[in-house]
């Protein structure tokens, strides 16, 4: 069962940095967020915690397959601020779910059909905290052949719009169909 497979990976990944987090001091307090993708026969299975994200480039279309658990998500669900207002917040790294924070944690799983030709885009916040959507589907939609220069550039992109935190991306592409 991917899910409870990957359940048990994140639930035991979270017991490690909640351990080391509370027997050394210089590591008091940290935690992390955390996407993470099994590719298994036709189905993308995904796991989340945060605010980091799994993007989906689908026939020249991007989709954003997570959901932040963050506050300012939580904001924008009950209409608190707007699209552009949570642009410009400040609350944008308060996270409401990480790992390593509490002894325990419920990582959001869910299962996506893979076609050929996909592209799935994960990142940390530091990408998606200083690129729109739109900038990212563009360097997707023209640089997709080349995922080595794509990611090279979404990061490049992410640094000149002010860099402030550590970005990563991850970019997978679907070559053919897999067995069934």
């Amino acid at each position: 069962n991917p899910e409870q497979i990957m359940s048990d990976e994140v639930r035991g990944t979270n017991s490690a940095i909640y351990r080391a987090s509370q027997s050394s001091a210089a590591c008091a307090g940290m935690g992390t967020t955390l996407v993470f993708a099994w590719i298994l026969g036709r189905q993308l299975h995904l796991a989340h915690v945060g605010d980091s994200r799994a993007y989906l480039w689908r026939r020249g279309t991007l989709h954003l397959l997570t959901k932040d658990h963050s506050l300012l998500q939580e904001q924008l669900d009950s209409g608190l601020i707007t699209p552009e207002e949570a642009r410009f917040s400040q609350n944008k790294n308060l996270v409401t779910r990480a790992l390593g924070v509490e002894p325990t944690v419920d990582p959001e799983i869910n299962e996506y059909p893979v076609q050929p030709g996909d592209v799935y885009l994960f990142c940390s916040d530091g990408l998606n905290d200083m690129l729109v959507d739109e900038e990212i589907q563009l360097v997707l939609q023209t640089l997709s052949v080349n995922l080595s220069l794509a990611a090279k550039q979404l990061v490049q992109m992410a640094n000149d719009n002010g860099g402030r935190d550590n970005i990563s991306v991850i970019l997978v592409k679907i070559l053919r169909a897999f067995p069934a």
